[in-house]
């Protein structure tokens, strides 16, 4: 199902963090990451996805990244790596994804390194305004964050 923005952004950029559409060639620096922080993510994602697999290779995260890359071309999603301000270091991830649950035109979901969890409050109030302000989004859903995931679907069954 495409999303349907008002806009579509490529980047963004504050004191804090800075977004790149996923793409290939930010392959090997989002494995090393998604690797370090693959306990936290099954955790933090379980009941959605199997992601990321303790086998999960170099290449393996390369056609994911095609994949997100063809996703947001096509606006099917936009997955975005996170940057720190200075632009030198991928610390996380931000995806946006279609909603089918009525009452919400989007589903947020996003995460920073281990390291850097004490900044996924400020990640999470920027994304909502950037969404909000400058792609025309109304209703973005934080599944599994400001709505559990076993809340989250019983309501898509419902919808």
């Amino acid at each position: 199902m495409p999303l349907t923005p008002k806009a579509v952004h490529h980047d963004y950029q504050d004191r804090y963090f800075t977004l790149h559409i996923m793409h290939p060639k930010f392959s090997v620096l989002d494995y090393e990451l998604v690797m370090r922080n693959q306990v936290r993510l099954r955790e933090l994602f379980a009941g959605q996805t199997d992601w990321p697999k303790p086998d999960m290779t170099v290449a393996d995260n390369t056609v994911a990244m095609e994949h997100h890359l063809y996703e947001f071309n096509e606006n099917l999603a936009y997955g975005f790596c996170v940057f720190d301000s200075e632009d030198k270091n991928c610390i996380g991830t931000v995806y946006i994804g279609a909603s089918t649950v009525v009452g919400y035109d989007c589903e947020l979901h996003y995460w920073l390194d281990e390291a850097l969890i004490e900044l996924e409050p400020v990640l999470e109030q920027v994304m909502m305004f950037w969404l909000k302000d400058k792609w025309g989004f109304e209703s973005p859903a934080l599944v599994g964050r400001e709505i559990p995931l076993p809340q989250w679907e019983v309501m898509k069954k419902a919808s």
